[in-house]
């Protein structure tokens, strides 16, 4: 049955049941939602656009899934503990009921791998499928972007490049059986909330990478007016494999794939070994890439030489 059949009332009844309860004075279904924050409160708030950010034959589930996880993406950025969220839908008239309820299956599922609350959202038409989430969320010490310092080492969470290969996968429709992992990475990336809570401690700068790993240092680059030279890649073996086998560029999945949801840290040489031990007790390795410089860019280290990084990534409106 198709969402113009049923009506907004009836997708209302079957939302606000489904909605968490802060524990203050309103309750889902009022108008707003209260609740007393015990610490610093960030607000994030991130979209998905069925044109533009679901690829064919994704699931519905991870429609949903994906929605939530970018928005706590960046509030881990910050070092902030997610507490709740709000949903805002936008719906084609034309979608079938049961399409809304396996994506609202793949914000339950995000709301409990997070221990998020979704404590409420609004619902509207609209030709193209569109989700916004916004996300609040605490912390003992926000870590912005631009806070690097020269001399501090460059870090991340995890290897790169996988999203990209498995964004790839879907799109040539080669659904090997062996190229799953990297399917997954792209449906089902998984913010790394316990690692920014950790990295917050030490960190002087950290962003999330989902626009990739250039693009995401040139933003840092910006907002503290320093240079960052990569001078290792942090290339994943399985995304080697598959470019070889595709005849792609590996270290172009790796600094402009996107989609990765990896923290990128900057912290004093002097905290790696502390560091490094605390994200491996949250289940998360230190990968340090660099260091960060005098002078405004991206850089790398390339056969013995130091090379500009162009600004490869992800861009809304093509730039």
């Amino acid at each position: 049955m198709r969402l113009s059949e049923v009506g907004e009332r009836a997708i209302l009844d079957y939302l606000i049941p489904r909605l968490s309860f802060a524990g203050g004075h309103l309750r889902p279904g009022d108008d707003g939602v209260d609740y007393l924050p015990r610490g610093r409160v960030v607000v994030t708030g991130d979209m998905l656009v069925g044109s533009t950010d679901v690829p064919p034959g994704a699931p519905m589930e991870s429609v949903g899934w994906k929605a939530v996880t970018a928005s706590l993406s960046d509030l881990a950025a910050t070092g902030a503990r997610p507490v709740l969220v709000f949903v805002e839908m936008g719906l084609p008239p034309e979608m079938e009921l049961d399409e809304l309820k396996r994506i609202w299956s793949g914000i339950e599922m995000a709301r409990d791998r997070y221990s998020v609350m979704v404590a409420g959202g609004d619902t509207n038409s609209c030709r193209d499928p569109v989700l916004a989430v916004f996300a609040l969320g605490e912390a003992e010490r926000p870590v912005p972007r631009g806070g690097s310092r020269p001399g501090d080492l460059i870090g991340v969470t995890g290897t790169f490049g996988r999203a990209a290969a498995g964004l790839h996968s879907i799109l040539t429709r080669d659904l090997d059986q062996s190229w799953e992992p990297l399917r997954r990475s792209f449906l089902w990336p998984v913010a790394r909330i316990e690692a920014g809570a950790v990295a917050a401690r030490y960190a002087t700068a950290m962003i999330d990478s989902s626009d990739g790993l250039a693009r995401s240092l040139y933003d840092m680059s910006r907002n503290s007016g320093l240079g960052y030279l990569i001078e290792r890649l942090p290339v994943d073996d399985e995304v080697t494999r598959y470019a070889l086998t595709h005849g792609l560029d590996p270290e172009r999945l790796v600094l402009g794939g996107g989609e990765e949801y990896e923290l990128i840290i900057t912290f004093d040489p002097s905290s790696e070994r502390q560091l490094r031990e605390e994200l491996a007790s949250v289940g998360c390795e230190l990968i340090v890439i660099g260091r960060v410089v005098e002078g405004r860019g991206v850089w790398r280290v390339q056969d013995g030489a130091v090379v500009q990084v162009p600004e490869l990534g992800w861009s809304h409106f093509g730039r």
